[in-house]
């Protein structure tokens, strides 16, 4: 899924303004980023937190930040999160009215992270890690065959529509 967060420090009313949009639309869903438009993107949320809060919670950490910033309708990814909250914590390290907008594509992050869960655990790229003959062996019943537990033992009883039971 293809995600934009639009983050605007508001000067003039002393808040912080996040709105999340993702692409719902299917055809918009095939797009890439870089051609992407905002009409493709439709709004799922909106946060509004006040100035001295977003204040007070960065400067406890960016751990503090994330925990202030995140609640039952607002829960970006950790990754994703993490930008955020640095976006956030340079907007108010700095002065005056500032915009940003972070937009992310879920497939190149969840393939990214594959290559590095790959790498971590010795799998090489070249490699088809999907071959079918992988997948034949993990299908293959290696257990032995008891013959007492032998399903032909289990007494199949016919049932009866119109039998109440």
């Amino acid at each position: 899924m293809k995600q934009k967060y639009r983050i605007w420090k508001n000067v003039k009313e002393k808040n912080l303004h996040i709105q999340e949009y993702a692409v719902l639309n299917a055809d918009s869903r095939k797009q890439k980023l870089p051609g992407m438009q905002d009409e493709d993107f439709s709004l799922l949320c909106e946060q509004i937190y006040g100035a001295e809060e977003v204040k007070q919670a960065s400067s406890k950490g960016k751990d503090e930040l994330i925990l202030f910033l995140r609640n039952q309708h607002f829960f970006p990814i950790g990754v994703y999160m993490d930008l955020i909250a640095d976006t956030v914590i340079e907007m108010y390290t700095s002065e005056g009215e500032q915009n940003e907008n972070l937009i992310f594509d879920d497939k190149i992050h969840l393939l990214g992270e594959a290559e590095q869960v790959g790498a971590v655990m010795g799998i090489e790229n070249d490699k088809d890690v999907g071959s079918e003959d992988d997948i034949d062996d993990l299908l293959e019943d290696d257990s032995e065959y008891d013959e007492g537990k032998s399903t032909d033992n289990i007494n199949h009883k016919q049932f009866d529509e119109d039998e109440d039971y």
